[in-house]
């Protein structure tokens, strides 16, 4: 017997030392699928909401009830936000999924409760964000940049303390997927990185010194970092670093050689990036995001194209391109029908013979109540002028709109989209506030004009139609 015994206690020591060992659960799974989001609101404070990840972007509605249930198509491990006009939460969900949550919107944080797949992972996120809330003050980087070097490192390792704390506690007591904890531990780790690496721009605006620069071996942290881990990409911290660091080498670049920055940014990525899905995950977010603001979009997409594989990817970012050229200046501006407060039926060719300047705003949008003021003054100023001032309230419930105009009681021409699809589309509205001015002849002079409140710009647009149209 004893000639066997050896190898066997080897054989056992071997498979114990493999489990010990064993790393698979940090890689993470890129296969795609679908999943299910469903959720029920408690008293909503509006009629829809946002809901975002790495190449998606959907405005969902509400029934009258406050639920909604919608299929996440073709989505690989991902994490997502969802949010509401006030507040926002994050939710972790793998293909074949269901997840489930109910909130009430008089607390939407404390109040989230996640069941079904992957309950225990996102009632973790749930608390998560609680703590980031209590936080938010102390880890302002807007605050921490106040504090001298020492005095900042304390408290961002004190911070991510409290953090993993909070993971191993929550992990005690309902388990949590071995992959989801790993991601979380790097998410709090990058997280601290990101502070770490943006404290010595944010201190010399804070003491105002451009010359202040942080202590030897500051940067150290650095050597800790793998800027090439794929499994690591969908963590929103891990993936905010990578394309900060590359934008903050695309700002030099553009700066010494006066290149577009946006396109700096991608050639930035499309040359020093060399594991593939990074750089293709950091190339179309970056697109997707920036295709509307840079001043090349032609360059943009053609460097795009230049160092994008993923053929969905491409063919996703050709549409959105041919769309946005759609609202180039000069193009025929798509004609709608909505209806004013008495119901009445108002369409944009009825308004053809003068310049049209829309404002397409919400009730719950801050930056929009704060044009209001501006644009009514607009009105007054050029009450004379060829030019016919239109309000497009969006996203907004009916009788809201109809208590702010009754209230305000705002001149122009006040129309109702609502949640209509049909109109943003159209006009690719993404967010509001948002202005767009149509010349006489029915064609887009601009599908971004100035706001209101900038009152320069404005103006200096307005006279010059006010002395060409008499």
């Amino acid at each position: 017997m004893k000639q066997f015994f050896y190898p066997l206690i080897a054989l056992i020591l071997l498979v114990i030392s493999c489990r010990d060992h064993d790393e698979t659960f940090k890689k993470t799974d890129f296969s795609t699928g679908d999943a299910v989001f469903k959720i029920h609101i408690h008293d909503p404070n509006q009629a829809y909401l946002r809901l975002k990840s790495y190449g998606v972007y959907k405005e969902l509605f509400l029934d009258d009830a406050g639920d909604l249930t919608d299929t996440l198509k073709g989505i690989s491990e991902s994490y997502f936000m969802f949010s509401d006009k006030r507040n926002g939460a994050g939710f972790y969900v793998k293909p074949g999924s269901q997840i489930k949550v109910n909130l009430d919107t008089k607390d939407f944080i404390k109040t989230i409760n996640y069941t079904g797949d992957l309950a225990n992972e996102n009632n973790y996120l749930r608390d998560y964000f609680l703590l980031n809330r209590k936080l938010s003050r102390v880890n302002s980087i807007q605050h921490l940049a106040y504090l001298p070097e020492n005095q900042f490192v304390k408290t961002i390792d004190s911070i991510k303390k409290l953090r993993l704390q909070l993971l191993q506690d929550y992990n005690r007591t309902k388990p949590l997927d071995k992959h989801f904890k790993y991601l979380e531990e790097k998410r709090i780790f990058y997280e601290w990185a990101n502070r770490l690496e943006t404290y010595e721009d944010y201190r010399r605006f804070a003491i105002d010194d451009t010359t202040f620069q942080v202590s030897s071996g500051y940067y150290d942290f650095r050597k800790k970092l793998d800027m090439n881990d794929e499994n690591l990409i969908i963590v929103p911290s891990y993936h905010y670093y990578l394309e900060n660091y590359y934008q903050k080498k695309a700002n030099e670049l553009a700066k010494n050689d006066s290149i577009d920055v946006y396109v700096a940014y991608l050639n930035e990525v499309g040359k020093k990036v060399k594991n593939p899905v990074i750089k293709e995950r950091l190339l179309y977010a970056y697109v997707l995001q920036n295709l509307a603001k840079t001043g090349d979009i032609n360059n943009f997409y053609e460097t795009f194209k230049k160092y994008a594989v993923d053929s969905l990817h491409l063919a996703k970012i050709r549409s959105h391109y041919t769309e946005l050229n759609r609202l180039n200046p000069g193009q025929p501006a798509p004609e709608f029908e909505l209806v004013d407060s008495n119901g009445k039926i108002v369409k944009l060719s009825d308004l053809k013979g003068n310049y049209v300047y829309i404002d397409v705003w919400a009730t719950w949008c801050n930056p929009c109540m704060a044009e209001m003021p501006y644009l009514e003054k607009l009105k007054e100023k050029y009450k004379d002028a060829r030019l016919v001032f239109v309000g497009i309230n969006v996203n907004d419930f009916k009788t809201d709109w109809l208590n702010y105009l009754k209230a305000n009681n705002p001149k122009g021409v006040q129309l109702y989209a609502g949640n209509n699809p049909e109109f943003m589309d159209l006009y690719q509205v993404k967010s509001v506030p948002k202005s767009i001015l149509i010349n006489p002849f029915g064609q887009i002079s601009t599908a971004n004009a100035p706001r209101p409140s900038e009152t320069d710009l404005i103006e200096l647009l307005f006279d010059r139609i006010k002395t060409a149209y008499k």
